[in-house]
C-alpha cells in the first residue's frame, strides 16, 4: 500500500490553491532595499504606541506591520534605563518596597506637542518656575490662536496679554489617570497587514510573508507591554494658608496672566505627566521588544530585496496603509485626546486678550488686572520684582517710573499723571524727563485697557 509522503501532499495542496504563478514573477525589476526601509518614518509610528496607555483596549489593536521600527526600537530601549521610583513620585506612598514605576512620556512624545511650558512668575508668592507643565504649554497656545481687543497707544513692538481664569475643577484629583475611547479606524491597518501577509503566503512569496508577520507580531507585542501602563497626572497640593497662585506665563511678546483656583493654577504649572507601570518587569518586557523592533528593522534590510516584486509591493502597500492611518491618528484622534486632558484638568478657562501697542503697558496692565482695587496691594517689593523681570532695569529713568506706577498701585491710586511727575527733581536732561513722560503716558494707556476688562 502506498502511502504519499507528508510533504507531497502538502505541495499538492499549496497548488490546488493557487494554480497560476505569482503576479509580476517575470519582472526583472526590483525595488531598491534602501527604498524600501526608509520609505517612511516612525516618529508617527512612536507616538501611537506611546498612547496605547491613553486608550480603552487599544493596546490589543496594534497588531499590523508599521514603518519605522528602527527608530521605535531606539527610543524604547531608553524606557528601561530611565524609570523612576514611585517613592520619588509619591512620598506619601509608604517606605516599603513598591512594584511601581514611572517613565517620563516625554521620553516617546517628545515629538508629539508634549513639551515643557514657558516660564511663570508667581505675582503674590515670589517664585519663579524656569520649567512649567505640558498643559501650561497646551494653554500658552491655546491663548495665541485667540483673537484679542487692539489697544491704541505708542506702537513700538505689540505685546500680547492673555487674562486666563481657572475656575475651580471638581474633576480635578491630586493623582488622575485618563481613558479614551479607541477609534474604529485602528481596525484598517490591522485588516491590511493580514491581508497582504496571507496573500503573500498563497503565492509563495515567503520573504515578504516573514517579514510583514514579523512587523505584525514586533509591534503587537510591544504595544501589550506598552499599554500595560497607565498615564497618570500628578501634582502637588496647595499649602495650608499659601498665598494666592496667581501668576505671569511666558516672558516674550505672549504674556499669561493665570488668576483663579490656586490648585488649578498650581495643576497647570507644577503638574507632571508619567507613565505608570505595576512592575519593573514590563520595563524589562519593553526593553526585550526593543531589540526585537531594531531585529525586525535589520532583517527587513536583508529580507525584502530578496522577495519578488509581487510581494515587495504587498510589503510597501501594508507599512504605507500603516503610516497613512499614524499620519491621520496623530493629526486628528491625538487632538481630541489632548483636549479631553486639558479639560479633565483645567475645566474650561475664561480667556481674554488684548493686544498692546509696546511692552511697558503691558507690564503695566498685568499688575492691574492682578490687583484687586477694592483691597490694592501692599507690598511694592514683590511688584518691583515682577517689573524687574520683565522690563529693563538699572537705568535711572526705568527705576524712577517703577517707582512712581509701585506707588500709585500700592495706594490704590489711579494712574493719571501730570508734570509734577515727569519734572522728576533727580533729572537734569530734557531727553530723561521726556522719556519719563513717553512710559507715565504708556502706564496711562493700560490703566485705560484694564478699565474695560
Amino acid at each position: 500500500m502506498y502511502i504519499p509522503d507528508v510533504s507531497e501532499t502538502f505541495q499538492s495542496h499549496s497548488r490546488s490553491l493557487v494554480t497560476n504563478p505569482s503576479p509580476l514573477a517575470n519582472a526583472t525589476f526590483m525595488l531598491n532595499s534602501t527604498g524600501v526601509a526608509g520609505l517612511l518614518g516612525g516618529e508617527e509610528a512612536m507616538s501611537t504606541v506611546a498612547l496605547a496607555q491613553i486608550y480603552d483596549r487599544r493596546k490589543w489593536l496594534g497588531w499590523y506591520n508599521t514603518p519605522g521600527s528602527y527608530i521605535m526600537g531606539k527610543h524604547f530601549r531608553r524606557l528601561a534605563h530611565s524609570i523612576i521610583s514611585d517613592s520619588h513620585v509619591n512620598p506619601q506612598s509608604g517606605t516599603g518596597p513598591s512594584e511601581i514605576v514611572h517613565i517620563d512620556p516625554a521620553l516617546l512624545l517628545q515629538h508629539d506637542g508634549w513639551s515643557k511650558g514657558p516660564v511663570f512668575k508667581g505675582i503674590h508668592s515670589g517664585t519663579t518656575l524656569q520649567e512649567t507643565s505640558p498643559l501650561a504649554s497646551l494653554l500658552m497656545k491655546r491663548c495665541i490662536r485667540i483673537s484679542g481687543t487692539q489697544v491704541e497707544g505708542r506702537v513700538t513692538q505689540p505685546v500680547n496679554v492673555t487674562i486666563a481664569r481657572l475656575e475651580q475643577n471638581p474633576r480635578l484629583q491630586p493623582q488622575m489617570k485618563f481613558r479614551h475611547s479607541p477609534p474604529l479606524h485602528s481596525i484598517i491597518p490591522i485588516a491590511v497587514s493580514f491581508t497582504t501577509c496571507v496573500i503573500c503566503g498563497l503565492y509563495h512569496e515567503w520573504y515578504a510573508f516573514y517579514m510583514i508577520l514579523l512587523g505584525i507580531l514586533a509591534r503587537g507585542l510591544t504595544c501589550i507591554f506598552i499599554g500595560s501602563g497607565e498615564l497618570t497626572f500628578d501634582h502637588p497640593k496647595c499649602a495650608e494658608g499659601s498665598p494666592p497662585g496667581d501668576g505671569i506665563l511666558g516672558c516674550d511678546q505672549e504674556l499669561v496672566l493665570l488668576k483663579g483656583h490656586e490648585n488649578v493654577i498650581n495643576a497647570a504649572t507644577r503638574g507632571r505627566f508619567f507613565f505608570t507601570f505595576q512592575s519593573k518587569h514590563a520595563c524589562r518586557m519593553v526593553e526585550l521588544c526593543s531589540f526585537f523592533l531594531i531585529a525586525q528593522a535589520i532583517a527587513q534590510l536583508i529580507c525584502i530585496p530578496q522577495s519578488g516584486l509581487f510581494g515587495q509591493l504587498m510589503f510597501v502597500f501594508s507599512i504605507a496603509t500603516s503610516w497613512v492611518y499614524n499620519l491621520w491618528f496623530l493629526s486628528f484622534d491625538k487632538a481630541e485626546v489632548r483636549k479631553e486632558i486639558f479639560r479633565n484638568v483645567l475645566g474650561s478657562p475664561k480667556l481674554k486678550k488684548f493686544i498692546f501697542p509696546n511692552r511697558s503697558s503691558a507690564v503695566v496692565s498685568l499688575l492691574l488686572f492682578s490687583c484687586d482695587r477694592k483691597e490694592p496691594s501692599n507690598d511694592p517689593k514683590k511688584l518691583k520684582k515682577i517689573m524687574d523681570g520683565l522690563l529693563p532695569s538699572g537705568a535711572l529713568v526705568w527705576e524712577i517710573w517703577k517707582g512712581i506706577v509701585i506707588e500709585h498701585l500700592a495706594n490704590g491710586q489711579p494712574l493719571c499723571f501730570d508734570d509734577t511727575h515727569w519734572n522728576h527733581r533727580d533729572l537734569s536732561s530734557e531727553s530723561d524727563r521726556s522719556l519719563l513722560k513717553t512710559l507715565l503716558k504708556d502706564a496711562e494707556t493700560a490703566y485705560a485697557a484694564s478699565g474695560s476688562e
